[in-house]
Parts: structure tokens; sequence; C-alpha cells
């Protein structure tokens, strides 16, 4: 596995993913808002699969490469210390929105709160059949943690697994081969599952099993093309430049048709279509984390990086929105409407991010209390004064 180990290094910032994650988040909040030309922006959840596959695997190599091991307990700390906080924040939210405003329907709900916050989400709506193309009646407002959850049971097993591949499979050929064979796996699950025809598929659509192959593929490319190759000279190769930029810019072309031109109901994506998009979502991750490439510009530009870094808490924040006022808006109400929607969403999502998410991820939270909080003998003086 050296021949993908470099020395010691800490990790760079890809300012270039920030944009992916925002035009991720972007089409699923359009899809969501029955948005006619984005009647595909569900597979925006897709790409973010990807790339999370994607940023963990290169994580987890680059600290295997820097002290020969992982230290899971670690690793699991910093995801939950990323995670929680806003999602509980929502869930709080949610909580006493539903007890003030809409109270009957609150125990309805406890299952819903009980599998998001121990992100099994996507099997107990497979359990209890609760569609995501199919709702009637009032959706719950936690829908949207479907994908979250699968993330999670990802991020609880996938580390274990790499850490083994990484101890025992010496070639870097068979490490990509294992990884291949399980996303294979995975795609096959989601086509023998799938029925044509069935209106419902949310066992195909919310199962972990049949995701699978999404953050596969993503780490798949972390082992083959790790974000620390473009470090040093081979980043000034100009060839390798140019040819990242125009098959980024083929694959975002092709992302952004299967968004606007493709839907929920089409049996292409469920045998092999999404396993294409997920493809062409790594073209366009590998052209991102070049930092010379023109496709790495244009997404880490300032205002995609703003949204961009902010994506987790917008997705967190925008279907409650949606679901608690003016729902149906993208299906007949007026753009005011809409544009109080998403305004309210970027609030949240951005105090929430600013006051929640960050304090807590990096250990800050103590001093920004004691910031807005006067000191004893600030106090004293004051009353002296």
């Amino acid at each position: 596995m050296k021949a993908i180990i470099n020395e010691t290094k800490k990790n760079r910032y890809m300012p270039g993913l920030d944009g992916i994650r925002a035009f991720a988040v972007f089409a699923v909040i359009a899809y969501h808002l029955n948005f006619e030309w984005a009647s595909g922006g569900f597979l925006g959840v897709t790409i973010f699969f990807v790339l999370s596959g994607y940023l963990i695997t290169d994580l987890l190599i680059r600290e295997w490469g820097n002290t020969g091991r992982i230290n899971l307990r670690n690793f699991w700390i910093k995801r939950a210390r990323r995670l929680l906080p806003g999602q509980i924040l929502v869930l709080i939210v949610v909580v006493c929105w539903m007890a003030l405003f809409n109270f009957p329907q609150l125990a309805d709900l406890w299952g819903d709160l009980l599998a998001s916050l121990f992100y099994v989400t996507n099997w107990w709506f497979i359990f209890n059949d609760v569609g995501y193309f199919s709702n009637f009646g009032q959706p719950t407002p936690l829908l949207h943690y479907w994908s979250l959850a699968v993330e999670e049971q990802f991020y609880l097993v996938w580390p274990v697994l790499l850490l083994l591949g990484l101890r025992f499979v010496r070639k870097r050929r068979l490490l990509i081969g294992f990884i291949l064979i399980g996303a294979l796996v995975s795609a096959l699950v989601m086509a023998f599952l799938y029925q044509p025809g069935l209106m419902d598929t949310s066992r195909v659509y919310y199962g972990t099993d049949t995701r699978a192959f999404a953050l596969l593929i993503g780490a798949l490319l972390a082992v083959y093309l790790p974000s620390q190759m473009f470090e040093g000279k081979i980043a000034d190769n100009k060839c390798l430049r140019i040819s990242l930029d125009i098959i980024g810019t083929i694959g975002f072309a092709i992302l952004y048709w299967m968004i606007w031109q493709t839907n929920q109901y089409a049996a292409f994506l469920y045998r092999g279509g999404m396993v294409l998009q997920c493809i062409v979502a790594a073209t366009v991750i590998a052209a991102a984390i070049h930092p010379s490439t023109w496709i790495s510009k244009i997404l880490g530009g300032k205002l995609l990086r703003w949204f961009g870094v902010r994506s987790y808490a917008i997705y967190l924040w925008h279907y409650p929105i949606l679901v608690f006022f003016f729902p149906g808006a993208g299906g007949g109400n007026s753009i005011v409407h809409i544009l109080i929607q998403i305004g309210m969403t970027l609030l949240f999502a951005s105090i929430s991010w600013r006051f929640i998410e960050q304090p807590i991820r990096y250990g800050t939270a103590g001093s920004m209390w004691s910031k807005i909080r006067p000191t004893k003998n600030a106090t004293s003086s004051t009353v002296n004064k």
C-alpha cells in the first residue's frame, strides 16, 4: 500500500468540493419544491454519498500513511461532534413546533424521532412503509433523515473494513478490486430488488445495501486518486490538468442533465443509472480536488463555498421548514412563499452552523460563551462604577 501513501502531511483544504456540496443541496431543495426543471433533484443525495465516501476514505488513508494506524475511537468522536449537534437541534425544534402547533400529530412522530436520533431512519421507513415518493397527507418533517442514517451506518462499518484492508491487503490493485466487488454487489442488489411499474420504491431507495455502491465508488476514487497526489510537482502537470477539466466538465453536464431530465419512476436509474451518476460524480470530484483546474476555481468561488460549508445545516433545516411553512409551495403557491422558505432555511442554517455546529465541532463553545457572558470581575467592576 506504500504506493498510495506519502510522507506525513496535513489535510489540504479543497474549496472545489464545497461547490459540489452546494450544487447537491440546491438540487435536493429544488426537487422538494417541486420545480419542473429539477425532477431528478433527489439525485443530489447520491452526489453527497459519493463525496462522503471519498472524503472519509481519503482522510483514513492519510492517517494510515502518517501514523501507520487508524484511531477508530478518535474518528467516531469527531464524526459525532460534526453531525450530532445540528441534528439534535433540528429534532428539538421539530418537537417544540409540533407540541405548540400540531400536538395531535406529535404522538405519531416519536418513532421517527428515535429512529433519527439513532441513525436507523432508512430502515424504520422501510419497515413502516413510509414512501419517499408517495407521501399522502402531511409528510413527516424528518423524511430527509434517511440519507443521514445511510451515511452514519457507513461511518460505523467502513473504517473497520478499510483498516483491515490496509493492514492485510498489501497491493493497491487488490484493495481496489475488493471495493469494486462491494460496489458491484450493491448495485446488483438494487437492480434485483427493483420492480418495474412499482410506485413505491422505498426498499430499493432507502436500503443501506442498495445505496452502498455510491459511498464505495467515492471510496474507490480515494484509494485510486488520493488528494495528496495533487500536492507537489504533479499539480503542475498541464496535460493532467486539461484532461481533468475536460472529463470534469463532461461529468458536470451529465449530472445536470440527469437532474433535469430524469425522475423517480425511471427504471433506468435503478438498473445502472445511479451507478453511472456516481461514476460521473466521481469524475467531477477528481477535477475539483486538483488545485489548478478551472472547475476547482469555479466551484471554489466565494459564494459557492459559503453555501457548501453550510450545506449540512441547510440540508437539515430545509425539509422541516418546507413541511411546516407553506407546504407544497413548489406546487402552485406564490414565489413569495418559496422565497420565504428558502430565506428561512438559510437563516436557520447559518445560525445553527455559527453558534452550534462549529463551536462544538472545534471545541470553542466554552470560549464563545465566555465572550457573551460577563465574567464575575467584569460584573463587579460594573456594579462598583
